[in-house]
């Protein structure tokens, strides 16, 4: 190519069409289209985006999220009575069977929901030999199956508090048979030939010395076991049986069963069966994808369950974290995950941490607020139905977030924390830079009150580590919020270092913006903007529901075009410089329908919005450019970006076509200088990353993690000066990386 030409580069995405997009593209407003802009040298912010911008949102007790991430691979390992999920969480998943009306009931068997997989299975107990119960997710939460439904066959399971050892109550083996075996067995323990699996149980005989085996059976049968393990000199009192086996034959589903012999009966508790090779209990597939996907900085406990939770509970020998009800959504929290794994987790995929603190309150003994399914907040705060005097006390909060502070970042020697956590295993720091001050702290207290004890907590914390970075929550306080904001911004603005805001409407984030600069202008602060939980909530721009017709509007998320409005917001908050510190997409795994990765008992994947995020990830964009005459609005389908990157050498391009059509746009660049004499700006390769499907509402699956398609190409030799235009086929986006 000659200098002063225009280069045309055409990204090959043969896309077609989805089925009534005509209809969606009528129903939109029409809107000037950015197919020629040109790019000045002038910036939009005045610092670059942040380099942590792209973070993301672990939740313990919510969605199942957690657990399939995990090597553990038995449901209620400790044979707890399931705690029910309550009314909130069947909301979310998008589970009632009339969302206007409750009454009718929720949907139990999740097989046919567009989000399903693997990982959602609540695998029963149950009395061997024989069966489970028909799939579903137990409305009474028993999950359990007390006596074989094999005709002639006299073993049964009971529960047991005072035999516990780990969570409330255990499970009573009782064999009535003269002359056969009986078992207590679970489903869906899924083997790969060539790995090492693990057993490891609390096991007393309840009649002097007896003896068990662990046996693995293909799923569904019983005449010939996978493998069969021995457990002998079971005492009257609990020992911990362990034992392993390389799975050298099979491969596929499974059932774990314990046996016992005639006329026998033992009493089990602490239950684990998983494959040797973990990194800190996480499965290792999970962690690589987790690299791939590169969030800078990972959000925990929560969201609401941060709000209810402590974190002395989940650190530790395993053996002593005790299970616990979530209490905001229903389910369990077998804290197996906690402080310790999480930061091993967030160091293995390079993200920085930041954890969420539990402030006590009195009101939270009792009461919690939650959305009705129309999205109004309750008049009157809910009671969430637990007794929780152990939260209801300031001061003990405060030590307890100090505590974790300590527990975090201190050298072992220097405080009884740092040594505890030396003692667990981990002698060097977490160094956590980043707390956040309790989760819609809204439902507690007033605004007021609120800023005053974060003054408390942030004064206390920081005097154990002065490197720390405290967050003020700045959302839902009510009709007159931006008035609340700048409230608490007075009261406790000199001992916070961001605001943790949600929301994503750019009329939003600029309305918090705003009142931020005004305060650091004031008083010389220098406070972030930060999104702790950013769900990026459709708001009528774009008909992504066109042609979805499984399970309603909640499959949309899983979409190609939800990704695709996950891409425009954050071109958004990219506009605005380094003000926007990071932003925390809700959630990372396995919450029905909204997430980043899946991950089935098969394998895991990327959803379509990990896809996105994973290619946004890595941009160097860091200098966002104005263009002259254009500016993006919030609800185009057809948008353009300009930035430098941080040494300002390459300059980056978005493209993102939301239509379906093949759209054209042509950046000219000839107002770029390499130098004071006005020297043009050369560039001599380009770097083309593209995300594209078949359609607005494809999505990828374990079968086709693919779907949504990813292109990158190089092209070098070249001599760019003037324009550059990219073509994008319908549903698509592209960034190309001038050099």
């Amino acid at each position: 190519l000659k200098e002063n030409t225009m280069k045309k580069l055409v990204v090959m995405t043969a896309l077609a069409a989805v089925a009534g997009s005509a209809a969606a593209q009528a129903a939109t407003p029409a809107r000037a289209k950015p197919t020629h802009v040109t790019v000045t040298p002038e910036t939009l912010a005045q610092t670059p985006v942040s380099e942590l911008l792209y973070s993301n949102f672990i939740e313990l007790g919510y969605g199942y999220q957690v657990e399939p991430m995990m090597t553990e691979m038995l449901f209620n390992r400790s044979f707890e009575t399931y705690t029910p999920y309550n009314s909130s969480s069947w909301y979310w998943y998008g589970l009632f069977k009339d969302k206007k009306d409750e009454s009718k009931g929720v949907i139990t068997d999740w097989r046919d929901m567009v989000w399903y997989h693997s990982g959602y299975e609540h695998n029963e107990w149950f009395a061997a030999p024989g069966a489970p119960g028909p799939f579903h997710i137990d409305e009474d939460s028993t999950y359990f199956i007390a006596k074989s439904p094999v005709l002639n066959v006299e073993f049964e399971l009971t529960k047991t508090k005072e035999d516990s050892r780990h969570g409330t109550q255990a499970l009573r083996l009782l064999n009535h048979e003269q002359t056969k075996w009986g078992a207590l067995a679970q489903e869906g323990k899924l083997l790969r030939k060539g790995q090492v699996y693990k057993f490891s149980g609390l096991i007393k005989s309840d009649g002097g010395n007896s003896t068990a085996e662990l046996r693995l059976y293909p799923r569904g049968k019983w005449d010939q076991p996978i493998v069969t393990l021995p457990l002998s000199d079971i005492g009257k009192e609990y020992s911990l049986k362990t034992a392993q086996f390389r799975n050298d034959d099979f491969d596929g589903d499974a059932t774990f069963s314990l046996w016992i012999p005639p006329q026998s009966s033992i009493t089990v508790d602490d239950f684990s069966f998983a494959p040797a090779e973990s990194y800190y209990g996480w499965r290792p597939d999970v962690v690589e994808i987790s690299k791939k996907v590169g969030p800078k900085l990972m959000r925990f406990p929560g969201g609401c369950f941060a709000a209810l939770y402590d974190w002395r509970e989940g650190i530790g020998p395993r053996e002593e974290r005790v299970p616990k009800t979530s209490y905001s959504w229903g389910g369990m929290n077998y804290n197996d995950i906690g402080t310790d794994e999480f930061a091993m987790f967030s160091k293995a995929i390079g993200a920085e941490m930041m954890f969420c603190i539990n402030m006590y309150h009195p009101r939270k003994q009792h009461l919690i607020q939650f959305q009705k399914p129309n999205g109004e907040l309750m008049p009157e705060p809910w009671k969430h139905g637990f007794d929780l005097p152990e939260f209801a006390d300031p001061d003990e909060g405060l030590r307890s977030a100090v505590d974790w502070v300590a527990y975090c970042n201190l050298p072992a020697g220097t405080h009884p924390m740092a040594d505890l956590r030396a003692k667990n295993g981990f002698k060097e720091p977490f160094g956590v830079k980043y707390w956040e001050c309790d989760n819609e702290s809204f439902r507690w207290m007033t605004a007021e009150d609120y800023a005053r004890d974060v003054i408390r907590y942030s004064r206390a914390m920081k005097a154990v580590d002065p490197t720390i970075q405290i967050g003020l929550t700045t959302y839902a306080w009510g009709e007159q919020e931006e008035k609340a904001i700048a409230t608490m911004l007075e009261i406790a603005g000199k001992d916070i270092d961001f605001l943790a805001d949600r929301g994503n409407a750019e009329e939003h984030l600029d309305s918090r913006l705003k009142l931020m600069h005004a305060y650091n202008k004031a008083n010389g602060t220098r406070i972030k903007y930060t999104n702790t939980e950013w769900f990026p909530w459709e708001d009528g721009d774009f008909n992504v529901y066109t042609g979805v017709t499984d399970n309603g509007t909640w499959s949309i998320n899983q979409r190609w075009a939800h990704a695709m409005f996950v891409l425009k917001t954050f071109m958004s908050f990219q506009r605005r410089g380094g003000d926007v510190l990071f932003v925390n997409y809700n959630n990372f795994a396995n919450t029905h329908a909204q997430c980043v990765i899946e991950t089935p008992r098969e394998g895991v994947y990327m959803s379509a919005d990990g896809a996105a995020l994973s290619l946004i990830s890595r941009s160097p964009a860091a200098w966002p450019l104005q263009l002259q005459g254009y500016k993006a609005g919030p609800k185009d389908d057809f948008q353009v970006q300009a930035a430098w990157d941080k040494e300002r050498k390459r300059l980056v391009l978005y493209v993102l076509n939301r239509t379906a059509e093949q759209k054209t746009a042509t950046f000219d660049i000839s107002q770029l200088e390499r130098n004071k004499w006005l020297n043009k700006r050369t560039f001599k390769s380009a770097e083309t990353r593209t995300l594209t499907a078949d359609d607005a509402v494809t999505r990828n699956t374990m079968e086709n993690p693919n779907a949504i398609k990813r292109e990158d190409q190089t092209q070098t030799g070249l001599s760019i000066r003037d324009e550059y235009s990219v073509t994008a086929r319908p549903w698509s986006f592209v960034e190309v990386i001038l050099d």
